[in-house]
């Protein structure tokens, strides 16, 4: 999801555009790829997004093995 990003979400599914204007919506469970070890998620594994929610900072987190982890802690890979 290289200069791609989310525009909508909901508890169970995501929104992005991409660099060139294309439009795809995600619903849970997708896949995301670790960019960097975050508790027990080594990086470059990938896992899959149970629920998607906003934490009190307005940031997106993802719901992740029953845990929550800051959404910029992952990259998508999509196809558009």
């Amino acid at each position: 999801m290289k200069n791609s990003r989310i525009v909508y979400y909901d508890s169970f599914s995501i929104a992005v555009i991409s660099s060139k204007s294309k439009l795809r919506r995600l619903y849970c469970p997708f896949m995301v790829k670790c960019i960097s070890t975050i508790n027990e998620i080594q990086e470059n594994s990938s896992v899959y997004v149970d629920e998607v929610f906003k934490d009190p900072e307005e940031l997106i987190v993802y719901k992740i093995g029953g845990n929550l982890y800051p959404y910029s802690s992952f990259r998508i890979s999509i196809n558009f």
